[in-house]
């Protein structure tokens, strides 16, 4: 059986820095439970529909685990939907449980879950809608409007980068979020390009 291949991006230390040495203790487990339990969730549906791991990716906002390739659009949306899934019912859990921990899953595990339904490509609500869009229109129509649509929504998200950025006047966050999406979405499009299903 052959061995998943790792990656680490290049930017990945930057983001392992301020998770170890600038963030406090509990704001560290809650990331890092909250990660967890998201990519974990992927893993098990993704081995319920017969995948395996194929790479597992370091990147500067957590870990992205690559699967083997599903069978059909469903499947693929299907894994996709289980990661934000168990995120937002862990941020449940975060809610119910209370205190300083709790607050802290509640607002990353559900930040994770709603980021990830946004349609960038490599995030699962992009991964969700492709599937769907395959389904109904064939996927050479799916990967221009899939394309089409994440320009529009990074064009936004770009704005809103600028708007924080001026009224902050030093929160880079999501300005570099933005260009780190910005890479995937114009610069290696070819790279997330996958085999069609049925």
């Amino acid at each position: 059986m052959k061995h998943p291949s790792f990656y680490i991006e290049p930017l990945a230390p930057t983001g392992l820095f301020v998770l170890l040495f600038v963030c406090e203790r509990m704001t560290r487990v809650s990331i890092i439970t909250s990660v967890l339990v998201h990519e974990t969730a992927h893993l098990l549906a993704a081995l319920f529909c017969g995948e395996r791991t194929k790479s597992v990716r370091i990147t500067p906002f957590g870990i992205s685990l690559g699967f083997s390739g599903p069978k059909t659009y469903g499947e693929e949306a299907f894994v996709a939907l289980c990661g934000p899934a168990a995120s937002l019912i862990y941020a449940a859990f975060g809610y119910f449980r209370g205190g300083a921990f709790g607050t802290e899953v509640l607002l990353f595990s559900a930040f994770l879950g709603i980021m990830n339904l946004l349609p960038f490509p490599t995030f699962d609500g992009w991964r969700i809608l492709r599937a769907l869009l395959c389904r109904i229109f064939g996927y050479d129509s799916a990967e221009k409007v899939m394309h089409v649509l994440s320009l529009i929504c990074l064009f936004f998200a770009w704005i809103i980068s600028v708007y924080v950025l001026f009224y902050s006047g030093a929160n880079f966050a999501l300005l570099f979020f933005c260009a780190y999406i910005f890479a995937f979405t114009v610069i290696k499009k070819d790279c997330i390009r996958e085999k069609k299903m049925v």
